[in-house]
């Protein structure tokens, strides 16, 4: 799950409300071969060129396709989006905005709060019977090769999202188009483009406009650039590892697992090209690794950073400064609902062994010391999770939910109950079955290590074998994504929208991110039932009782809320952190000469 900056509202942007990956939470590596940051007397940096030292790699840089953080920090620079967007802290609810809207709110010394043009929609006009909304896009957006980019260009890239055998993860915003309740999506009459600057979506039933507006702003691609390319080839395609975009960067280079290199698109006027001239995405898996590249001055940002190193690297390096944003992102351990090896062989949905009972996933939950993990790694930059609804979004947040307590007793009590007993070795048993498994997660995160060892001192507390296995970052997800995994544990950026289906929706084709295989039908139920509602805010009382069967059934184990803590050099200018993500406004950061700056 994975997540755009929410000042490009964007077919990354989120899984909805529901969840962007943050398996990767990517962040780049200690190889200085292709990054292009000179260094030159003193070790000072050359002023062109930001780094950014990430976990793992992008998986794609095509917005249908990617699914990690780095893919959307990066697909959210080189290519164009429909909308701008801001979240109101107040409220915890999203404000679209197009150029004209824009415009219109300004200051009182005539200014727009942000520069209004990253923004491909001029306007947009949502009907009265919330069955179709109209937007007017501009006519001076060019893709990198010149070519204009026009309605077209979303008709023909709603029909890739959609088609099922590119299988988007993102297939799920397309559930309310004409056709869709039918379905399949009949885009003749669903997506209109009457001219190159008018776009129309129809939709079968009234819908909100916040979801309108978030459900047909999907990231396009240049329809000249892949109209020739055949369905089957699609994912496969070079073209995956030539993105032409239109927005404030374009890609400069590619080494795979070592880096990616943007550079200013000097064209771009989504808003305008980037400032700074050059950035570098670096893979560095080794979290010991990124910190000490940080403290030296060879990278500029590192997110992650663990509290207790706070003192020792602001004390090595006074020209480094700790920014904490959230709550967004929370971690958390997966466990199969379903029986993965029955359902591939033969598609039936069938309960798990060990875990396709909600009172053994309770038990687990109950197993597990959450509040230690905070105490001993995140301390007072973690909170207990509950559920998938952030405390941020504070309109839709269930707070009287109580955390499930750590009891070690009550579980045995209630596996006990399900006929899970110890046997000869002290291993629980049931039918000659061992409760044993393997505990995936994905290397160079040091929090979800330190997490995992304590989950497996628990769990064999009570008789759970449960042993640990590390995989590279890539293998992990495509993993996750093929349901080959029984239990793993990893985490979410939650989507400032709530649109939860592609996470729990009960069509296991359709919902791409329900990598447990959970089903629940009230869910699917309260979901659409808040669709329903024309304001957002209406339909707290089904998200309040959609919070209560999550709690209730454990489909996973929550385990805590995380304050992100990010590493940055103070020769950075201009960033501005908050809940929409580190990298909210990147193309308008500034790098100091590096005179200024003492290292």
């Amino acid at each position: 799950m994975i997540d755009i900056s929410a000042k490009r509202v964007s077919a990354m942007c989120g899984l909805a409300a529901c969840l962007m990956l943050v398996v990767l939470a990517l962040s780049s590596c200690s190889r200085r071969n292709g990054s292009q940051r000179e260094v030159v007397k003193g070790g000072r940096a050359m002023d062109s060129t930001l780094v950014i030292a990430m976990l793992g790699d992008a998986d794609y840089l095509n917005p249908l396709l990617g699914s990690t953080v780095t893919s959307a920090n990066i697909i959210g620079l080189i290519y164009p989006s429909l909308l701008q967007s801001e979240f109101d802290t107040t409220t915890g609810l999203m404000n679209y905005m197009a150029l004209e809207k824009k415009l219109r709110e300004v200051t009182p010394q005539g200014q727009g709060k942000k520069d209004p043009k990253g923004a491909l929609a001029k306007s947009w006009q949502m009907s009265k019977d919330q069955r179709t909304i109209t937007y007017i896009l501009r006519n001076d957006v060019f893709w990198n090769d010149g070519k204009r980019v026009v309605s077209g260009d979303f008709k023909f890239s709603y029909q890739l999202y959609g088609s099922p055998v590119i299988a988007s993860t993102r297939q799920q915003y397309l559930a309310e188009l004409l056709g869709a309740d039918k379905g399949k999506v009949d885009f003749d009459r669903a997506i209109l483009t009457p001219d190159d600057t008018t776009l129309v979506f129809r939709f079968y039933k009234p819908v909100p406009e916040h979801l309108a507006l978030f459900h047909t702003s999907l990231t396009p691609l240049p329809a000249h650039q892949w109209k020739d390319v055949k369905l089957d080839e699609f994912r496969h395609s070079p073209l995956n590892l030539q993105p032409l975009g239109a927005g404030p960067y374009r890609l400069k280079s590619w080494q795979q697992q070592q880096e990616i290199v943007l550079a200013s698109s000097r064209s771009s006027n989504l808003p305008k090209p980037g400032t700074i001239p050059q950035i570098t995405f670096r893979v560095v898996p080794d979290y010991t690794v990124r910190l000490g590249q940080l403290q030296t001055g060879a990278v500029d940002v590192v997110e992650g950073i663990k509290p207790e190193d706070f003192t020792s690297l602001l004390k090595a390096n006074r020209q480094i400064e700790i920014k904490t944003v959230g709550l967004r992102v929370y971690d958390y351990v997966g466990w199969s609902n379903i029986d993965q090896n029955e359902y591939h062989k033969s598609g039936k949905v069938r309960p798990h062994p060990l875990f396709g009972s909600a009172r053994v996933r309770l038990a687990l939950t109950e197993a597990i010391d959450r509040e230690a993990i905070i105490d001993g790694y995140l301390k007072e930059y973690g909170v207990i999770c509950n559920t998938d609804i952030s405390p941020s979004l504070k309109w839709a947040c269930n707070e009287r939910l109580v955390p499930h307590p750590f009891d070690p007793a009550r579980a045995t009590a209630l596996l006990r109950a399900e006929g899970w007993l110890p046997g000869p070795d002290g291993i629980l048993q049931k039918q000659g079955r061992k409760f044993s498994f393997v505990l995936y997660t994905n290397a160079g995160n040091a929090r979800r290590n330190y997490a995992s060892i304590i989950i497996q001192q628990n769990l064999r507390s009570i008789g759970i074998d449960c042993k640990l296995e590390v995989q590279e970052s890539n293998v992990f997800f495509e993993s996750l994504q093929q349901r080959k995994l029984d239990a793993w544990m990893a985490g979410w950026s939650i989507g400032l929208e709530i649109d939860p289906l592609d996470v729990w929706g009960s069509d296991l084709n359709k919902s791409r991110f329900n990598f447990i295989g959970y089903q629940n039908p009230r869910i699917d139920a309260l979901c659409e039932l808040a669709k329903q509602k024309m304001e957002p805010t209406g339909a707290r009382a089904y998200w309040l009782e959609y919070q209560e069967i999550l709690h209730r059934d454990q489909p996973i184990t929550f385990l805590y809320w995380i304050k992100e803590t990010q590493g940055f050099s103070r020769r950075i200018e201009g960033e501005e952190l908050n809940i929409s993500g580190t990298f909210y406004n990147i193309d308008d950061w500034r790098l100091r000469p590096s005179a200024n700056v003492a290292l």
